[in-house]
């Protein structure tokens, strides 16, 4: 690669990184800051649905700065943040996301500020509808000095959002195909790709940003009407049947597949940037590897066709149109004119939350393909012992050209990664983290296997598990502990329990006859998707995979947030 477009491409990713270029992670431990603030509150929470698990090098180099900072130029766009706030703080505490112990996580306390400066929501609703609770003694502190800008930007973004997003999906999509059809043969081609996938990175994930906002404020103001008309929880069965959603395009394509309607490289070319653990980079996604969804395409070839997804869409469909007579019956004729634009307005942006996370994951995937292609190259070159360790690498060593001894600093680096791995973090905690040793799939109290649980499926206190109720109505039925979706055995009507998801996760959706997921509230990935689909669905359990194990009876009301244990296999049991 010559100077001059040495030059040009690692200008384009200081771009990409923001107007100044910086400042950027820290180099030291590229997986971990610091944070010594007492007060401020942190959890993996939310973020953990888009980046699982523990990131790779590679994959925090390229996401962490990128969306930083895209999140602030959206904030900025609605007018909730001013301009000087756009930038990439150097302090973790002033940040939005950082990695600790090379896990995503998000700061609380900044979150609760954007809803204390948004209209329509507050800082209270945007920790319940992200983090799936309120700390006890919270407090909502409305600011009004940016009401005037966000009253002037927010619905200017709001009528852009829909066509933009149209435009950012159907470009992605294209760009997409394209290098997958033609992917880089060389050096040049992949490091100009990967640029190029962090630039789009950062503009749909801006889009995305704005998209979750507007949903999760319209999701309040449903839940507020709802309530106001005497019928909490209305809200469950009001935000559900959209039609289009990504998710309900890929069980369509899923179900063609199964029933050979649909050949395999077609359904690659829409949706074979999904997968296993698709938020981090390392991941080996469907067009990769098939083998997880031709495992998924056999169960559904199985499926009766209640299952259809088309159906289960009208079901959907003719269920929110019976919540909304309801509701009009309730509000009265002086109040229906009110509710009926509300109701309008959620049906055309909530879906664009997830319509954001499907460009993102396909730019995502972009930087992948570009990532496979220099460790392949850096291998053949000796500069590397397995084309894998690319990813121990950060964007810009693959930029420049790294340092003389590659093979070193990616040992160290795989050695921190492996250590962080044994350790979990809290679900919530203030002040610097403390990791606590990994129990997620090892026996806890006595009972063993996938997932692990207190000997009588309860808490100390002798309560249920409980979480945030997300709908779907009440059922009964055996427990399947999912950790790793690539690997997942779900039998139809089983219910799903996991720690997050992604939108890899929704074809076992499909499967499930309910869901328990340990993080996430309303507006979780996990949520919106289960809401769809009908399913009764408790997020932000904290501790549900732990608890329960693969066999156990449970019962899951999406309508109070409780799973209870009715039945629990016993030491030795079902795995």
């Amino acid at each position: 690669m010559d100077i001059c477009r040495t030059r040009t491409v690692y200008v384009l990713y200081l771009y990409c990184k923001g107007d100044d270029g910086g400042p950027a992670m820290p180099m030291s431990d590229p997986l971990h800051w610091e944070s010594t603030d007492p007060r401020v509150l942190w959890s993996p929470g939310n973020v953990s649905e888009a980046i699982p698990g523990v990131s790779t090098t590679l994959n925090w180099s390229f996401v962490g700065d990128a969306i930083e900072l895209a999140s602030r130029r959206a904030f900025a766009s609605i007018g909730v943040l001013s301009r000087a706030e756009v930038s990439l703080p150097a302090r973790a505490e002033d940040r939005l996301i950082v990695a600790f112990f090379g896990r995503a996580v998000a700061n609380i306390d900044q979150m609760r500020i954007i809803g204390d400066r948004l209209p329509g929501t507050s800082a209270n609703g945007v920790e319940e509808q992200l983090f799936g609770v309120v700390r006890a003694g919270a407090e909502n502190h409305p600011s009004y000095r940016r009401w005037p800008v966000v009253a002037v930007r927010l619905p200017a973004a709001a009528a852009r959002l829909i066509r933009n997003q149209r435009e950012a999906r159907r470009a992605t999509q294209q760009w997409w195909r394209r290098h997958v059809l033609d992917p880089p043969v060389d050096v040049d081609a992949a490091r100009a790709l990967l640029v190029d996938a962090g630039l789009r990175y950062r503009q749909v994930f801006e889009l995305g940003v704005v998209a979750s906002m507007l949903a999760s404020a319209l999701y309040d103001q449903v839940a507020a009407l709802a309530c106001r008309a005497g019928c909490p929880g209305l809200e469950h069965r009001l935000v559900t049947g959209y039609a289009g959603m990504e998710e309900t395009a890929l069980l369509r394509d899923l179900w063609a597949l199964s029933r050979r309607h649909c050949d395999l490289d077609t359904f690659l070319l829409r949706h074979g940037f999904h997968g296993p653990d698709e938020g981090q980079m390392a991941s080996r996604v469907w067009r990769e590897d098939t083998a997880p969804l031709l495992a998924l395409a056999d169960h559904y070839a199985g499926l009766d066709d209640a299952f259809h997804p088309g159906r289960v869409e009208a079901r959907q469909q003719a269920s929110r149109a019976s919540a909304e007579a309801e509701l009009a019956a309730r509000v009265g004729p002086l109040r229906a004119p009110g509710a009926r634009v509300l109701l309008r307005l959620a049906r055309r942006l909530i879906p664009q939350r997830e319509v954001g996370k499907a460009n993102y994951t396909q730019c995502l995937d972009g930087a992948r393909l570009a990532a496979r292609v220099l460790g392949r190259t850096l291998t053949r070159a000796g500069r590397l012992a397995d084309p894998d360790d690319v990813f121990h690498l950060t964007v810009d060593e693959l930029l420049t050209g790294g340092g003389a001894d590659l093979r070193m600093l990616v040992d160290e680096r795989r050695r921190l990664r492996a250590g962080y791995e044994t350790y979990e973090l809290p679900d919530r905690w203030t002040g610097p983290p403390v990791p606590v040793p990994a129990t997620r799939g090892r026996p806890v109290d006595g009972r063993s296997g996938a997932g692990g649980a207190a000997a009588d499926g309860t808490d100390a206190g002798g309560g249920p598990v409980t979480g945030v109720a997300v709908g779907g109505g009440e059922i009964t039925g055996r427990a399947r502990v999912v950790l790793d979706p690539a690997t997942a055995d779900l039998e139809a009507g089983e219910i799903l329990v996991c720690h997050s998801t992604d939108p890899g996760w929704v074809a076992l959706f499909h499967l499930a006859g309910g869901v328990v997921v340990d993080t996430g509230g309303q507006m979780s990935h996990g949520a919106i998707v289960a809401r769809e689909l009908g399913l009764p669905c408790v997020t932000g359990t904290g501790d549900g995979t732990r608890r329960l194990r693969t066999g156990d009876l449970i019962r899951v009301d999406g309508a109070t947030g409780r799973v209870e244990l009715l039945d629990g296999v016993p030491v030795g049991g079902a795995s």
